[in-house]
């Protein structure tokens, strides 16, 4: 079996030559941020999956007595009666998202073991499972970046209460429910939140007072504000996604899995992580793309 150019070289970096008995990791994000900002269907079984989506219907006004039912989902209208439908017509379709498998690890060698007072097969564990949530982010903003969202919000400017306002209003339109809407925004839109003096000042009460405290804004208008790193940078221009929950679908084959297993060839235990998903927009409805200026 042919060795693995690099593997595990970093490790003597934390041979003991003082006490020390811990590991300080690089900052990173070490968990989803978004996983639960989105609909996720779990245990696929297959190299894709189909979400299924359900286009508006309508109705029928005064329907004579006993007449045929106009069905919704009849583009003709063939049965159309002396009730008159109004709305749009019914139809199924799905939208399919590719799922994508990822690979984490790191080989420990025994011989380290002896070297080191710190638990090298835990570290690298932790790593790697941060790693791979970071990866499951990815196949989402991806998936927003790919998408053409029924409603975008110029840049011009950072993220400012007239801009969140406008997305507010989008929505609404739309009919999007209230419930379930979350804003996925970057370190600068955030402190642009903050310093607008129209939406956080110590005098408009609770909420401004966490945000001037805690330096983080939960929620706006509704919104269950998601900060992110992963967000798409063209230039000067940030593009920040509002979405409904239902909107944008996560399907995963396998949750992120770590297991540690003995490779005799190597002399070594292979600390691995794994996932295998996937994820699309489902009804570009849902979504805003919101540009900002940085």
């Amino acid at each position: 079996m042919a060795l693995v150019a690099n593997a595990g070289t970093s490790v003597s970096n934390s041979f003991v030559t003082m006490f020390s008995d811990d590991v300080k990791q690089a900052y990173q994000q070490t968990s989803s941020n978004l996983v639960d900002a989105v609909r996720v269907v779990r245990n696929v079984t297959g190299s894709t999956y189909k979400f299924h989506k359900l286009s508006k219907g309508g109705s029928i006004k005064n329907k004579a007595r006993f007449e045929d039912i106009t069905a919704m989902s009849d583009s003709s209208k063939s049965f159309a009666g002396s009730g008159a439908y109004t709305g749009g017509t019914a139809q199924n379709s799905v939208v399919t998202t590719t799922l994508n498998n990822y690979h984490s690890g790191e080989y420990i060698d025994d011989m380290d073991g002896f070297k080191t007072n710190i638990d090298l097969r835990n570290t690298f564990a932790g790593a790697i499972a941060s790693g791979l949530n970071r990866a499951v982010d990815q196949e989402i903003i991806d998936a927003l970046d790919a998408s053409t969202p029924t409603t975008q919000v110029s840049a011009g400017s950072g993220l400012t209460k007239a801009k969140f306002l406008e997305v507010h209003e989008a929505m609404n339109a739309l009919d999007i429910p209230t419930n379930d809407r979350c804003i996925i925004i970057s370190p600068q839109a955030l402190t642009d939140l903050l310093t607008d003096s129209n939406l956080v000042t110590a005098a408009d009460g609770l909420v401004s007072n966490t945000a001037l405290t805690s330096g983080y804004i939960p929620n706006v208008f509704g919104f269950r504000v998601i900060m992110s790193t992963l967000l798409t940078k063209n230039s000067v221009q940030r593009d920040c996604y509002a979405i409904h929950k239902d909107s944008v679908g996560l399907a995963l084959a396998q949750d992120i899995t770590t297991r540690i297993d003995y490779v005799a060839q190597k002399a070594s235990h292979l600390v691995l992580g794994t996932m295998s998903g996937g994820s699309t927009v489902i009804d570009a409805d849902g979504v805003v793309k919101v540009e900002v200026t940085e």
